[in-house]
């Protein structure tokens, strides 16, 4: 788990990164598609923005095999977007 704890040191938003430092297994799911999320955006554009996050949720959630798949990328994206602030 002290991996995945590096992970979210590359999250922009300290406030996110700690929510799912200290997430319980409740969370156990969202917090494995963050971490693959992460390990995408970071390879594909070297740096992690909430919004690359998001589009990456988004485009995932567009090709989900399943519903319950679906629900898990939903569930991700709404903790996402809920502690991403709006533009001013």
């Amino acid at each position: 788990m002290s991996e995945n704890h590096n992970l979210y040191a590359a999250l922009p938003d300290t406030e996110l990164a700690e929510h799912f430092r200290n997430a319980d297994s409740t969370l156990r799911n969202e917090a494995a598609v963050l971490d693959r999320v992460i390990r995408h955006v970071l390879a594909t554009e070297g740096r992690v923005s909430n919004k690359s996050i998001i589009l990456c949720l988004i485009m995932a959630l567009e090709t989900a095999a399943s519903d319950a798949e679906a629900d898990v990328l939903r569930k991700t994206l709404e903790i996402v977007v809920g502690y991403t602030p709006d533009d001013a």
